[in-house]
């Protein structure tokens, strides 16, 4: 798993986990990729797809995936899908589910796919998204 770098060395009873980590990204084919991020990115070229779920290190909870392109131009894309329950179904006690996304972020990205997520996890803390 990945997980945002440590400036300094501690020691481990001293250690306090925080941030975002995530297990390896794997690539997705277009059909996989939610729609949103498919218009915003539609005619470019050179484009792949990729996916990982997010991990609230603290925690251990799961935040949600995460769905970004690695662009020839060393620009990102990424959106933030969920799916949460949103009320019971009276009659049969089964969960509605909603998925949500948010809007497409672009951003500059020159450090491969795993500095992409890592600026990616930032720009969604910085608005509140994840913790």
């Amino acid at each position: 798993m990945h997980n945002q770098p440590i400036s300094e060395a501690v020691e481990d009873d001293d250690w306090i986990p925080d941030g975002v980590m995530w297990p390896p990204e794997r690539e997705i084919d277009a059909f996989e990729v939610h729609a949103s991020l498919a218009k915003a990115v539609a005619g470019s070229r050179g484009v792949r797809f990729f996916s990982t779920r997010l991990i609230d290190v603290p925690s251990d909870a799961p935040l949600g995936a995460v769905q970004l392109i690695d662009e020839i131009a060393a620009e990102a894309c990424g959106i933030y899908p969920t799916t949460y329950v949103a009320d019971v179904d009276a009659e049969t006690g089964d969960p509605i589910l909603v998925d949500e996304a948010t809007r497409p972020f672009k951003f500059p990205s020159s450090g491969g796919l795993d500095g992409a997520i890592s600026t990616f996890c930032k720009n969604l803390q910085l608005a509140g998204i994840i913790p």
